[in-house]
């Protein structure tokens, strides 16, 4: 008679079990994603700054370059709010194959 362990599978799924194992790893991604969105802010705002104070570009392509930078900001946020809500409402993420 031989022990069987789980199998390699599994082991994700037990590890998940865990209250610590989900919340070590959702503090982890909290704080990666929040210095990211820091940078990301940061980044922005000095962009920005260097645009509208640099002399040498023409308002058009301030303008031009700012629209970019606002679209995408808007797009990104869009992306975001989108898989939020799916997340929320999908009916069978607890059903595997």
């Amino acid at each position: 008679m031989e022990f069987k362990g789980p199998q390699r599978k599994d082991l994700p799924k037990i590890y998940r079990a865990s209250l610590y194992n989900r919340l070590e790893r959702s503090i982890g991604w909290f704080l990666f994603f929040v210095g990211i969105l820091i940078l990301l802010i940061y980044g922005g705002f000095k962009i920005v700054n260097c645009i509208v104070k640099d002399l040498s570009i023409t308002l058009l392509l301030k303008v031009g370059i700012l629209g970019i930078i606002g679209g995408l900001v808007i797009i990104l946020v869009s992306l975001i709010k989108e898989q939020l809500f799916v997340h929320k409402r999908e009916r069978y993420k607890d059903i595997e194959n």
